[in-house]
């Protein structure tokens, strides 16, 4: 069975918060801030016709070196103008120098733990002619961070800031440790948005209220298959299905991200009796010719998290969302989240159309 609790809650205010330093508005609304939790390393990504035969060996026709991970979220969250915080621990050395000066280039506020004597990771990410990506990491400094070092920052956030967790977190036991800790200060009115990610990272202690479980299809039926229970798994074949099916088992909102098919939206707060018969909610998402996928997952997760940042209606920002995911796509490279304006336009054209059938 999934681990998650049904008691976890949030801290409450029962005090002034300290000061907020939001830092830009909407209008006349202040924009809440994007928190990374998570981890942030460095992408050498190659992109060939076909990936190599166990023993083969393929010429590449791109190639280049980025920062990545939680990177990635972050940079998306910055396009849709919300303010973002990295809280991925630093190391040092190359790799950890890079990723400074990426951070401090995209006007994200570097607020992560220093971790002496190694260096952040990196990743080799392949992707194929079909703009389907493969993934082989190592582990560094980003992995490593002190057990109350998130919970110290977190425990300062405020209502409207958006806590996004990366998933993968959870395959590394101080991480693992130090977000559990992290989540048992969350303040009320704090946004939560887990992104599972293919490693299947839930949290214990993540709340019920203000958070959305993010996942693919895949990730969905991993999760069925840990479950134990063949219903579930059977539910899981399609995404409308994953997704009642995943509300139904986490008791938390959720979306199913489907690629083309866009995603499916099924939220508890709807249910009048009985969660596992409520519908779940099709977003779509602009037609584009993909030519690499690696980043269009984070750009999702960013451009959603920003959007809930800045008060948008979830439907819209699932709509946002969907369509930064797919723009994202039809460029090379994993921080290729689009801009603003783009996705945007994007979005009302999908309405549009909406509205005309």
């Amino acid at each position: 069975m999934i681990p998650l609790s049904d008691t976890a809650h949030r801290v409450p205010t029962t005090e002034p918060p300290p000061p907020s330093h939001h830092g830009s508005t909407d209008g006349n609304n202040p924009v809440g801030r994007v928190v990374l939790m998570g981890q942030i390393l460095v992408d050498l990504a190659v992109r060939g016709e076909t990936l190599p035969a166990p023993g083969g060996d393929v010429w590449a026709i791109d190639e280049g070196m980025h920062v990545g991970g939680g990177f990635n979220a972050l940079v998306a969250a910055r396009r849709m103008g919300a303010e973002a915080v990295s809280l991925s621990p630093i190391g040092e050395g190359p790799y950890s120098s890079l990723i400074q000066a990426a951070l401090t280039r995209e006007g994200i506020t570097d607020l992560g733990p220093r971790i002496a004597g190694i260096d952040n990771g990196f990743c080799i990410a392949f992707t194929d002619r079909t703009g389907e990506r493969t993934f082989i990491s190592t582990k560094g400094a980003e992995t490593m961070a002190p057990t109350s070092a998130w919970a110290d920052f977190v425990r300062t956030m405020s209502p409207g800031d958006v806590l996004y967790i990366d998933g993968y977190l959870m395959d590394h036991p101080a991480n693992r440790e130090a977000a559990e800790a992290a989540l048992r200060v969350l303040p009320e009115g704090v946004h939560v948005l887990l992104d599972v990610s293919p490693v299947i990272g839930i949290p214990d202690g993540l709340p019920t209220d203000d958070v959305i479980v993010s996942m693919n299809l895949r990730e969905a039926q991993e999760i069925g298959q840990q479950s134990g229970d063949s219903s579930i798994c059977d539910r899981c074949r399609e995404p409308h299905e994953a997704a009642r099916a995943m509300l139904g088992l986490l008791g938390r909102p959720v979306v199913v991200r489907a690629g083309a098919e866009g995603a499916y939206f099924a939220d508890p707060s709807a249910v009048a009796t009985d969660a596992c018969d409520e519908d779940a909610l099709r977003v779509p998402t602009p037609r584009v010719e993909a030519i690499d996928t690696n980043g269009a997952g984070d750009a999702h997760s960013g451009v959603l998290a920003a959007s809930l940042a800045r008060g948008i209606a979830v439907e819209r920002a699932l709509l946002l969302a969907n369509c930064a995911g797919a723009l994202s796509t039809t460029v090379v490279g994993p921080a290729s989240c689009p801009t603003r304006s783009q996705i945007e336009a994007a979005a009302d054209a999908l309405e549009a159309r909406a509205d005309g059938e």
